[in-house]
């Protein structure tokens, strides 16, 4: 079997704890020696992923909502935006008054020209209290990215703004001022898939599990589906199976339930 994790509010929780349960690691890690495949799937670049998480064991990653997909050491995917076309974006975004954080597999950049939009401050501190202290000027030569996230208020031009990103992301907004954007032409599904292919195994004998909308693509493209038990309700109904909460030994009772540890 072939598992596939999201990261935030699955393998560690989302509040001001911050931590992976023991129980979770030792599942994943005996889950692995009985020779099932162990993968994350998360909309994180790849330097988001901490060395706390990478400790636990992967057989690989998939991240930017299935931009960059790296299979033990070798780069599956790597799609980044041309950069005549990551220019017009953070134009476009300059314009329309929203401050963003673009994000590269190896590295985030921001605009320093740009308003510092309130709800993004919290963020930008819970960042550098955690050591991600990765941030780069988009006027550097090698600017690029796959995704970005935005955060906006009553002062930015929203709808310019999804209508002039159209052409390359999808926009998923989070509300409260929160957008997320996928590279079009891949999601959390297609990282399955092509992982799947890699490893020449059946989308059946594939599980994934998270515990959010964003976590939709990947519950639907595999037969065995798992919501985490703190999961919203939505999550839940589209889930072959609702395992406990994070705090609650949720990965081990769901790794447990289809017999892989």
């Amino acid at each position: 079997m072939i598992v596939f994790f999201d990261i935030d509010g699955t393998l560690i929780s989302g509040d001001e704890r911050y931590c992976i349960p023991a129980s979770t690691v030792d599942a994943i890690r005996a889950a692995r020696r009985r020779g099932h495949l162990m993968y994350i799937n998360t909309g994180r670049a790849f330097v988001d992923v901490e060395e706390e998480i990478r400790r636990i064991g992967f057989d690989g990653y998939a991240c930017s909502c299935g931009a960059y997909i790296r299979c033990g050491e070798e780069i599956l995917q790597n799609r980044i935006l041309e950069q005549e076309d990551c220019r017009k974006v953070a134009s476009l975004i300059h314009d329309c008054d929203m401050t963003p954080v673009y994000e590269r597999w190896d590295t985030f950049f921001v605009d320093q020209r740009v308003r510092l939009v309130e709800q993004f401050i919290p963020v930008m501190k819970a960042y550098e209290q955690r050591g991600k202290c990765f941030w780069r000027d988009i006027d550097e030569p090698d600017f690029s990215f796959h995704n970005l996230v935005a955060w906006y208020d009553g002062k930015s031009d929203i709808a310019r703004f999804r209508q002039g990103v159209e052409p390359w992301f999808d926009c998923i907004d989070r509300r409260a001022g929160f957008v997320e954007l996928a590279a079009k032409g891949v999601s959390k599904a297609s990282a399955i898939e092509k992982i799947c292919r890699y490893h020449g195994i059946s989308e059946k004998d594939a599980i994934a599990i998270g515990d959010s909308m964003n976590d939709a693509p990947m519950l639907q493209a595999v037969k065995n589906s798992v919501a985490m038990g703190d999961s919203s309700a939505g999550v839940k109904e589209m889930a072959s199976f609702v395992t406990t909460g994070l705090y609650e030994d949720g990965i081990a009772h769901a790794l447990a339930h289809y017999g892989l540890i």
